[in-house]
C-alpha cells in the first residue's frame, strides 16, 4: 500500500518538473545550460505505541449510618358490635360493655353480683333489694311482674335485662328500645335445669363485658353439684312434692321441665310431679293421691309456717305420708329465695333440700340452716 502511494507521488512530481521547464525555455527546446532538477520525495511511517498503566488501590470502608424517620399514619376506626341472641330469640347488637345496668329481676340481680359486678347497677325490681351487695342509692324500678317503664328510661341505661315469659317486662322492652334503650332477654324462671342458668351466667358476663368472671362461678358451681350427686348416688329417692304456693283449693306445684324438677333430683329426690310439665295448679286430692314422702312448701316468713299447717289440717292434705309423719316443711327468708331464684345460690337450695331428705348425710349451708321448719321439729 504504501509502494503505490509513492509511485504516484513520483509521477505528479516528474509530471511537475517537465512542466516547468518547458515554460523556462521558452518553447520546448532544451537550453545548452540547463542543469537537470533532482526532487526527492521521502515518505516516513511512524508508528505510535501507548502505553497506559493503571494503578488501582481498594480501600474497604466500614460505616454505619442511622436514619431516623417518622412516619405519622390515619388509621380508619371501625365499629365493632357485640350480636347476640337472646331468650326470646332476638338479636341484640351492643357496641361496647354496659355500664348502666337495670336488673328486673332477683335472680339477675344475684347473677350480677356474683360475678363481682354489683357496681354496675343502677336500678332493680323490688324483690332485688334484698340482694348482697347491691349498692346503695340503687333504683326501685317497680315490681317483677309490673315495673315502671318511666323509672326505667329516666336512668338512661347502657341495657336493661329482663326475664323471658314475664308478658309485662315484654311489652315494656318495646317501648324501651323505641327510646334507643337495649333490652336483652334472659331465661330467668323459664331455665329448665343448671345449663340454663349457666346459659344466663355467661349472657350477662358477655354483655358486661367480664366473660371471664363467668367462667370461674360456673365452675364452682359445677364442681359442688357433682360432689352432692356423687354423695347420694347409692341413696335410696323419696317422693318428693314441691309446692310454691298453697291456696286453699289447692297449691301450684312443680313439674317436670323446671328448674326445681332438677334441684330435686339433685338433692338426692324423685318429684311425685315429674309428669307434669311446668308449675301448675293442681287439687288436694291430687296431692293425696301421689302421696309423696315430703311436701316442701316456699314461703315468705315464718308466719307462713303457721298457714300451712292451718291450711294442711283442714284440707285433705293431713291424710298424706308426709303430713303423718311430720315432713312438711316450710322454707322461708333466705333459704326461699335461694330455691326459687335460678342463679348461683339455687346450689346451697339443693344441698339445703339434700339435708332434710338425707339428714345423716348432707349438712345443710350454714347460711340457710335456719330458715325452714319442718312439721314436729321445733
Amino acid at each position: 500500500m504504501w509502494t503505490s502511494r509513492v509511485i504516484a507521488i513520483a509521477i505528479v512530481a516528474f509530471i511537475a518538473i517537465i512542466a516547468a521547464y518547458m515554460l523556462t525555455s521558452g518553447g520546448g527546446e532544451p537550453a545548452s545550460t540547463a542543469t537537470p532538477m533532482t526532487t526527492t520525495i521521502t515518505v516516513t511511517k511512524t508508528a505510535t505505541t501507548t502505553m497506559t498503566t493503571t494503578a488501582v488501590e481498594t480501600t474497604t470502608v466500614s460505616k454505619t449510618v442511622t436514619f431516623t424517620q417518622t412516619v405519622t399514619q390515619t388509621i380508619p376506626q371501625v365499629e365493632e358490635k357485640l350480636v347476640l341472641v337472646d331468650a326470646l330469640g332476638r338479636t341484640v347488637a351492643v357496641e361496647k360493655p354496659a355500664e348502666r345496668v337495670v336488673a328486673l329481676a332477683p335472680s339477675i340481680t344475684e347473677d350480677i353480683c356474683s360475678l363481682g359486678l354489683c357496681s354496675r347497677l343502677v336500678g332493680v325490681d323490688s324483690f332485688s333489694r334484698d340482694v348482697p351487695g347491691v349498692p346503695e342509692g340503687v333504683v326501685d324500678v317497680g315490681g317483677y311482674w309490673q315495673p315502671s317503664s318511666e323509672k326505667v328510661a329516666e336512668l338512661k341505661p347502657d341495657l336493661v335485662l329482663a326475664c323471658s315469659g314475664v308478658s309485662a317486662q315484654e311489652q315494656m322492652a318495646q317501648q324501651l328500645e323505641g327510646l334507643g334503650i337495649r333490652v336483652f332477654f334472659l331465661r330467668c324462671d323459664q331455665a329448665r335445669g343448671f345449663d340454663d342458668i349457666y346459659w344466663d351466667l355467661r349472657a350477662i358476663a358477655t354483655l358486661l363485658g367480664k366473660p371471664e368472671a363467668a367462667d370461674k362461678v360456673i365452675e364452682l358451681m359445677e364442681e359442688r353439684v357433682s360432689a352432692l350427686e356423687k354423695k347420694l348416688a347409692n341413696t335410696t329417692r323419696p317422693g318428693v312434692a314441691l309446692l310454691v304456693y298453697l291456696q286453699e283449693n289447692g297449691a301450684w306445684v312443680a313439674g317436670g321441665g323446671t328448674f326445681h324438677d332438677t334441684v330435686i333430683a339433685v338433692a338426692g329426690g324423685s318429684n311425685v310431679f315429674h309428669g307434669l310439665y311446668g308449675w301448675q295448679m293442681v287439687g288436694y286430692e291430687e296431692l293425696v293421691s301421689r302421696d309423696p314422702d315430703y311436701i316442701i312448701v316456699t314461703g315468705m316468713t315464718p308466719a307462713d309456717f303457721n298457714r300451712t299447717i292451718a291450711l294442711a289440717e283442714k284440707t285433705p292434705l293431713r291424710e298424706t305420708k308426709a303430713f303423718q309423719e311430720g315432713h312438711v316443711c316450710v322454707l322461708y327468708g333466705a333459704a326461699t329465695d335461694a330455691l326459687n331464684r335460678p342463679s348461683p345460690g339455687v346450689v346451697d337450695a339443693a344441698y339445703l333440700l339434700a339435708s332434710i331428705l338425707h339428714p345423716d348425710l348432707v349438712e345443710p349451708p350454714e347460711r340457710l340452716a335456719g330458715n325452714y321448719t319442718c312439721m314436729h321439729q321445733g
